[in-house]
């Protein structure tokens, strides 16, 4: 009888033991795939963030590409009429921000308002000037209208884009 005790003590010791062997490994698991995961997501934001860093910085380049008097100075305004200038500037525009779209994901939501809105504001201002001359005009003529339009509205909503990204970039790095 005192066998059959000491036996049934060995053995719930031996399953206590098991027990707590095995509650001890399901935490050191439990803490090692925390650990992993925890650098799998610092790795990533690492490299998230030279990603965001260059999005920024050629978000920033868009935005200084169409600034009206960038636009005009890249294009040929010589022979060309009012018209033509007024559709390759507006082109431009679009064509610098559809190339540059996929950029939005890198960038808060109102950050990327404010890019969109500065691009309409450049669509709007070149389209304003454009009012002011007669489509058959020398393109000259559409290039000192934009240039007065520019110094009137001084490219305010580009700034303010500006300003969003620089904000943004100082609160993420």
């Amino acid at each position: 009888m005192q066998n059959a005790f000491i036996l049934a003590l060995v053995v719930s010791a031996f399953i206590l033991a098991l027990v707590l062997a095995y509650r001890m490994f399901q935490s050191w698991i439990f803490h090692k795939e925390k650990d992993w995961a925890f650098q799998l997501k610092a790795e990533n934001n690492k490299a998230l963030s030279s990603l965001r860093l260059t999005a920024c910085e050629r978000v920033i380049i868009m935005l200084e590409r169409i600034t009206p008097t960038s636009l005009v100075m890249r294009q040929n305004v010589s022979g060309k009429t009012a018209g033509a200038l007024q559709l390759e500037l507006i082109k431009s525009i679009r064509e610098e921000f559809e190339l540059n779209v996929s950029l939005q994901m890198y960038v808060s939501e109102p950050t990327w308002n404010s890019v969109r809105a500065a691009k309409d504001e450049v669509i709007e201002l070149v389209r304003i000037a454009f009012t002011k001359v007669t489509p058959d005009s020398p393109a000259m003529e559409l290039s000192r209208e934009i240039f007065l339009l520019e110094a009137q509205t001084n490219n305010g909503t580009i700034k303010a884009a500006l300003a969003a990204i620089r904000r943004e970039i100082e609160s993420r790095y």
